[in-house]
């Protein structure tokens, strides 16, 4: 068996069995996903462990922005951090075998 992150594919990934505890993300993933996905709302991408196709963990993608001028100051503090740490993620060498579609 091997991990593998993949773009969703619903006719594919089975999406039923998905359960963090969260029941918001739960939901999201069996019912909202492959349509945002559609809708080029989002790119959503899952691991899987290989031959498996039921779905371990997902994580998503927008271009989305959110205006954080009305947010309170301690969340937008949390949210630069967070943005700085995906930003200082490094980048993958060439030669690595990619791990996922990535689409803006």
């Amino acid at each position: 068996m091997v991990l593998t992150i993949e773009l969703l594919d619903s006719k594919r990934h089975n999406r039923s069995i998905f359960a963090c505890g969260n029941d918001s993300l739960d939901i999201y993933i069996v019912k909202s996903a492959s349509q945002d996905l559609k809708k080029k709302v989002a790119t959503v991408f899952v691991l899987i462990d290989s031959p498996s196709m039921d779905i371990i963990a997902y994580y998503t993608l927008s271009t989305y922005t959110v205006d954080i001028t009305n947010l309170d100051k301690t969340f937008t503090n949390v949210l630069k951090f967070k943005c700085m740490l995906i930003k200082s993620l490094p980048e993958q060498h060439p030669s690595q075998k990619p791990l996922g579609m990535i689409q803006g």
